[in-house]
């Protein structure tokens, strides 16, 4: 108990580089604020693509047997829903369905960037996540989180990721490094949409900087499969601590060993990252994108997303999704349960 009692001292007199590292990025993913229409304007792109890409990879019939709960026939219902089937899932599973979805489409298109792609690999939990709570608060007549929180939540992610990776210092980072950012990033905003306090969000992301990567080996014959599995796995990781640091008793303050797996988790986060002088977590990358062309790309996006629900729903739910995208700045304010019911299927994938 004596060392429970001067665990908040020593984080506030004695930060080690991690704990400051990490401290900084637990303030910006539960306070920063993200809104403006040209800031939000690229994430809403981005959830459009990915939409497109994820009801894309249901074609494959490979993929979609994998799309399903762990356990046959256990699905929640009031759970979390996975776009483009009409699977009701806990928020960790679905996470982890709708990330690998994400992921295979993803996999051999050149014209997204790494910026976009590590977006769209965010989106899994967050989504999912957003339509759980979503769904909960509706039933209990609380507001529920709109779109526009996804959008703000999935730049935030991707700032994260990209900080990260600029203090690593590496311009090719290996598949370990980047799947570590992934998760660290997802678990950092899944907590903080759960609520969760500052200590909460630093116990979570320290927990990711002490699990190991999944492994993937390059000369495998099935790298490429195993690759969207390990990515699709992080974000089921993230939202699992997520859970679990959100549902844990200390919210307010971190333990004694919280701290020494903060300082543990420095092999991954920590040692190599002093911070700089700036706060390390800011709009760098969110900039970045609002600063770039956007009528092309949003034409190309729209057409995308067109023609993969065309391919994937019924006639007439594929009309009214269209003509719900079709202006695309309306979806902001629509609560994420009401955008998600109208992205399943209805018994069939």
């Amino acid at each position: 108990m004596h060392a429970h009692a001067h665990a908040p001292a020593r984080e506030l007199e004695e930060p080690s580089k991690v704990l400051s590292f990490l401290a900084a990025l637990a303030d910006y993913a539960a306070a920063f604020t993200i809104s403006g229409e040209s800031t939000l304007a690229p994430a809403r792109r981005c959830l459009i693509e990915a939409l497109a890409r994820g009801f894309e990879s249901l074609r494959d019939p490979r993929l979609a047997r994998r799309i399903a709960p762990i356990v046959p026939g256990a699905v929640m219902p009031g759970g979390s829903r996975v776009p483009g089937t009409s699977l009701e899932l806990d928020p960790v599973q679905a996470a982890f369905c709708f990330s690998l979805m994400l992921t295979r489409s993803a996999g051999g298109d050149a014209r997204l960037t790494p910026d976009g792609a590590r977006a769209v690999g965010s989106l899994g939990p967050i989504l999912t996540l957003a339509d759980y709570q979503a769904r909960k608060a509706t039933m209990e007549g609380k507001p529920p989180p709109k779109v526009r929180d996804v959008l703000a939540a999935l730049l935030k992610a991707l700032e994260i990721q990209g900080a990260i990776l600029a203090l690593d210092g590496e311009p090719s980072p290996a598949l370990a490094t980047e799947l570590h950012c992934a998760c660290a990033a997802a678990t950092a905003i899944a907590t903080a949409q759960l609520g969760g306090t500052r200590a909460q969000i630093v116990r979570a992301v320290s927990w990711v900087g002490n699990d190991g990567a999944p492994h993937v080996d390059p000369e495998s014959r099935h790298a490429g499969e195993r690759r969207e599995w390990a990515w699709a796995e992080t974000q089921r990781r993230a939202v699992l601590h997520a859970c679990r640091a959100a549902g844990s008793s200390h919210a307010s303050f971190l333990t004694a060993a919280d701290l020494d797996l903060a300082d543990a988790a420095g092999g991954v986060f920590g040692t190599r990252y002093v911070l700089p002088q700036k706060k390390p977590f800011g709009t760098a990358i969110i900039d970045r994108l609002a600063g770039e062309p956007q009528a092309k790309d949003a034409a190309r996006v729209s057409a995308r997303f067109g023609a993969a629900v065309d391919r994937h729903f019924p006639t007439r739910q594929a009309e009214r999704l269209k003509a719900l995208f079709a202006t695309p700045q309306r979806l902001d304010d629509l609560p994420v349960n009401e955008l998600i019911a109208a992205l399943v299927t209805n018994g069939a994938r």
